[in-house]
């Protein structure tokens, strides 16, 4: 084959490769069959442009390395390595193409690698291009005024693309911050290619300069000077980031994010700073009479006022996401005074000397306490101010003196009527939440379970996850001054969860005995469904977790009198039983997780199998797992265990699925007693950790002892055997296994 018709091959391959690239990246356009083949085609085309540049290969090593020869070679290995990785871990999720090779490597792990490797490709094939393309156009010499015009009218357009790029959330699939790419498929497809060529031009343009920069550089010429390509570089960096911060300002302007106020130091609550708070009507339009209250003046704590009122309590019916224990009925709380936030780790300290938070700093809002903890804080901060403790503490449990003027904790009516402030909606933004109104889990906003594919039709579109817990008092306060009632950490409350009494309307605190108490307002990890003013969150008074904290409260309405006891009632067999594995997997990391315990304990173990097992496709199982969800479904469980009443403890594996268990677990949950027994949670998640699992484990079997679960990191890695032993000896089942 002689040069020139070589040559000719190579400009249509590499052609070919750029359309197919621009295609591949057009996934709301072309479809996941079209995505798939796509792929196979390009890796075709891969092969075939490498056999035609072998003798790049042999050159490698020979010759002089210059500044373009090394920056170019850097670029074309690292451009083959990503799309190499590309192919390899789309094809270990090809449910088309090639449907045999699927598995080839954990989906999970395969998922976030192609995600971040399409992108590292689209960047380098963009630069890859630029590099080459002063010597493509070399033959073309435009005049002097034309040439102006056409590196002006470039730059708009490669500062456009970076702004695209940016806008369009891609520097988190690179770094591996998002599991997901969100597409919006509203937008038409000339649209989409549009925009992912004026990116891809970015890269191109950004190359292209790179090259005018090195040859001015190195060249003897007068007048060569590389400020032109510098300066062109700039402007076109200035445009994209210019735009980008238009947009966020005109977001601001438009009530979408705000800055947070700083927290106020020393604050003192007087009549003139306490936030202003709406009237609150009875039923029948009236207002509801003055309550008796202590002079303002005469509260240094910094705590809000909240005037009592009625509102309606729970969920309605149509609101999406509701759980059936969110029953919603009408309710009248007397005022009481609330904490603007979340009790913090330096006043926790300051009065116990712990540190039992699992983030550490003295303004991040205290996690890891018990209810038990919250109820023996309260009484040392009311011992600390002098005032009288709202609780005595006994074997038969924790008795509430309601007349008390020391703190306590909310009851359950009185944190969502806080919450809420005067609203009806799932939040108190009135609106969905985005992230940068509360810390969540930011990549899952309110109703993008059965929006995902399409979340362009969401109020509030996927924002940041930080992971963590942030300083009280980061974003907006609600309507009624109190500050991260939705998100941060979850909020112990006084009651003990059960069925709402929809007849005991005044003041409410809960039944009188259960095995579980209330949390409220989602934390950190939480997807937007679980934060929402009605959503109620149940554990034992006794359990602690990384994402569940406090906030105190006062009486302001001393009409109250009388006392609650709260007696958490839970019989548990001794540990000395036999112990069950059982768990269910889709992926199979779960089931790595589980036999690796049993290889620990030796104990028996069940995997928990489906009449209709959920798809194998990736992208189905979401939906069918989200949609069992909504509904509440029960699937049906193939095999069951005869001799359930031998066990005394479970060990129950799991997948996190959209914030919860899987409807499996439910099913199994459901199909036996559990009485007496003790559960003990292990689960593999993508970045959630337990999301609200152990909540609805928690209710699902409400007579059990749950244990210290194991959250585990996808397939968990090196780690998995080191951090399996070390749950067992937190749980306590390291003796019993020898």
């Amino acid at each position: 084959m002689n040069s020139e018709k070589k040559n000719t091959i190579k400009k249509v391959v590499d052609a070919c490769m750029t359309i197919v690239l621009l295609c591949l990246m057009s996934y709301q356009v072309v479809g996941e069959v079209l995505h798939e083949w796509g792929g196979m085609v390009m890796t075709v085309l891969l092969i075939v442009h490498h056999i035609l540049n072998v003798r790049w290969y042999a050159s490698l090593f020979k010759g002089k390395y210059n500044a373009y020869r090394t920056i170019s070679t850097v670029v074309n290995v690292l451009l083959l390595v990503s799309i190499a990785l590309t192919a390899v871990c789309g094809m270990s999720m090809s449910g088309h193409a090639v449907p045999f090779l699927y598995g080839m490597l954990p989906v999970s792990f395969a998922r976030r690698f192609h995600l971040a490797m399409s992108y590292w490709s689209f960047i380098l094939m963009g630069i890859h291009l630029g590099l080459h393309l002063p010597a493509m156009t070399a033959g073309i010499k435009p005049g002097k005024t034309a040439r102006t015009a056409l590196t002006c009218v470039f730059t708009c357009i490669a500062g456009i693309g970076l702004w695209l790029f940016l806008k369009n959330g891609i520097p988190d699939y690179l770094f591996f911050r998002v599991p997901f790419a969100f597409f919006d498929y509203d937008k038409s497809a000339a649209l989409v290619f549009a925009e992912n060529l004026a990116e891809l031009f970015f890269f191109a343009f950004a190359g292209a300069n790179i090259v005018r920069i090195i040859r001015s550089s190195g060249s003897k010429k007068e007048g060569k000077t590389p400020l032109i390509p510098v300066l062109c570089l700039v402007l076109a960096v200035a445009i994209g980031a210019g735009m980008m911060l238009l947009g966020n300002n005109i977001k601001t302007d438009a009530g979408q994010t705000e800055p947070a106020p700083a927290v106020p130091e020393n604050t003192e609550n007087s009549a003139e700073n306490v936030p202003a708070v709406p009237e609150v009507s009875g039923d029948d339009g009236t207002d509801v009479p003055d309550v008796p209250q202590k002079d303002l003046a005469s509260v240094p704590d910094g705590f809000v006022l909240i005037t009592g009122g009625s509102f309606l309590m729970g969920s309605p019916d149509t609101e999406n996401w509701r759980v059936d224990d969110e029953t919603q009925h009408n309710v009248t709380v007397g005022s009481f005074y609330m904490d603007p936030y979340e009790t913090t780790q330096a006043d926790y300290e300051r009065l116990t000397g712990e540190k039992p938070s699992t983030f550490t700093g003295s303004d991040l809002p205290l996690e890891n306490i018990t209810w038990l903890d919250a109820v023996r804080y309260a009484n040392a901060r009311s011992a600390e101010a002098g005032l009288t403790p709202a609780y005595t503490l006994t074997a038969d449990g924790v008795t509430w003196d309601r007349s008390a003027d020391g703190y306590r904790l909310p009851t359950e009516a009185e944190w969502e009527y806080a919450c809420r402030a005067g609203t009806l909606t799932p939040f108190n933004t009135e609106k969905s939440l985005s992230a940068a109104e509360a810390n969540f889990y930011g990549h899952y906003p309110y109703e993008i379970e059965e929006n995902y594919f399409n979340n362009s039709v969401l109020e509030a579109r996927p924002g940041e996850y930080r992971q963590k817990t942030v300083a009280v008092g980061s974003f907006k306060a609600n309507a009624w001054g109190l500050y991260d009632m939705h998100g941060n950490v979850n909020e112990w409350c006084w009651d003990i969860y059960g069925a709402y009494d929809t007849g005991n309307a005044e003041d409410p605190t809960g039944p009188v005995s259960g095995t579980r108490h209330v949390y409220r307002g989602g934390g950190w990890n939480d997807f937007a469904k679980n934060m929402r003013s009605a959503y109620r969150a149940a554990g034992q008074e006794d359990m602690h977790s990384y994402n569940l904290g406090v906030r105190l409260v006062r009486n302001a309405d001393y009409s109250r009198s009388g006392a609650v006891t709260s007696s958490e009632k839970l019989t548990v067999a001794g540990k000395g039983g036999k112990m069950l594995i059982a768990y269910f997997s889709w992926s199979g990391n779960t089931r790595g997780i589980a036999k690796e315990i049993q290889s620990q304990t030796g104990a028996d173990i069940f995997e928990i199998t489906l009449v209709h097992p959920y798809s194998r496709d990736y992208n189905t199982v979401l939906m069918e797992a989200q949609e069992d969800q909504h509904r509440q479904a029960r699937p049906e469980i193939s095999e069951h265990i005869q001799n359930m009443d031998e066990y005394d403890m479970i060990l129950l594996g799991y997948p996190n699925w959209w914030a919860s268990i899987p409807m499996p677990i439910a099913s199994f949950l459901e199909e036996y007693d559990f009485s007496g027994k003790t559960i003990i949670p292990f689960c593999s998640h993508g970045g959630g950790r337990f999301g609200q699992s152990i909540t609805a484990i928690a209710k699902l079997a409400p007579n059990a002892a749950i244990g210290e679960g194991l959250s585990v990191h996808y397939s968990g890695g090196s780690s998995l055997s080191r951090d399996v032993e070390s749950w067992l000896k937190a749980n306590g089942l390291d003796l019993l296994l020898q």
